[in-house]
């Protein structure tokens, strides 16, 4: 190995420098490091959650998705669906649209379903709790559903008002190929977006959480419930799974594993 090459030969000048830089950059410290590593050391506990590489799903690593690049975790939501060939998808939680167009435009078979509250006043009357970061996206104007709208999309995508712990989800029960789960995050509402969102699926359907492990509420709930099939977090992503089909193979490239924090 040439002279430099060597990760070896980075460990004591990096943390020199990292120490040295500490006192003056704490909040940058703080922000990204200390938080990475409290995912990773979260991630890395869980008894019940497998982490598995994006290249470990067929078809899912090497697809090609057209979409925004603020948040690579709704590009590997729509490569998802691509990968299950799935036909209807339902969302909990709007927000700004990004997603529900970023799955139909880079999936031009599959009818799309989200669902948010009506409005922002709504967030006073909701049934369950709701934790601070929750309440964020009520702060600002309401853009609920702006990415798609006047988009070609926009005819395969269905907007739905209600709070997802009263809102009669009947009409679609067992049918939905690809359920993401991204409303509120307390453990109140996970635990009750995730029974909903069981009741959804196909036979063969598939159930993606967003923001794991950052937020408590996801975290403990997908740690402490029973599931009759295996839960599989994506490596660099946010990215919970859980399906009723076989998604991982053995790719062979567990040695490949990059542990970055997602």
């Amino acid at each position: 190995m040439e002279e430099g090459d060597s990760q070896r030969d980075l460990i004591a000048p990096t943390f020199l420098r990292a120490l040295k830089r500490a006192i003056p950059q704490r909040h940058e410290l703080r922000i990204y490091l200390a938080r990475d590593m409290w995912s990773s050391l979260k991630r890395f506990g869980s008894e019940q959650i497998q982490n598995v590489e994006l290249g470990s799903i067929a078809g899912v690593e090497d697809a090609v998705i057209n979409g925004y690049i603020d948040d690579r975790n709704r590009g590997v939501v729509a490569a998802l669906c691509q990968a299950l060939e799935a036909r209807t998808f339902f969302e909990i939680g709007t927000n700004r649209g990004r997603t529900a167009w970023t799955v139909a435009h880079n999936n031009p078979d599959c009818e799309v379903y989200t669902l948010d509250l009506p409005g922002r006043e709504a967030i006073a009357d909701v049934e369950l709790g709701l934790n601070a970061s929750d309440r964020d996206f009520f702060v600002g104007e309401w853009d609920r559903g702006e990415a798609y709208q006047g988009t070609p999309e926009a005819a395969r995508i269905t907007t739905l008002a209600g709070d997802s712990a009263n809102f009669d989800f009947s009409p679609y029960a067992g049918q939905m190929d690809v359920v993401f789960v991204d409303g509120a995050h307390s453990y109140e509402y996970v635990a009750n977006d995730t029974r909903k969102a069981l009741d959804l699926l196909s036979p063969t359907g598939t159930i993606i959480w967003d923001d794991y492990p950052a937020i408590p509420g996801v975290y403990r709930y997908l740690n402490e419930t029973s599931f009759d099939r295996p839960l599989r977090h994506i490596y660099e992503t946010r990215l919970v799974v859980y399906s009723r089909r076989e998604l991982v193979a053995d790719c062979g490239r567990g040695s490949r594993a990059r542990l970055f924090a997602a």
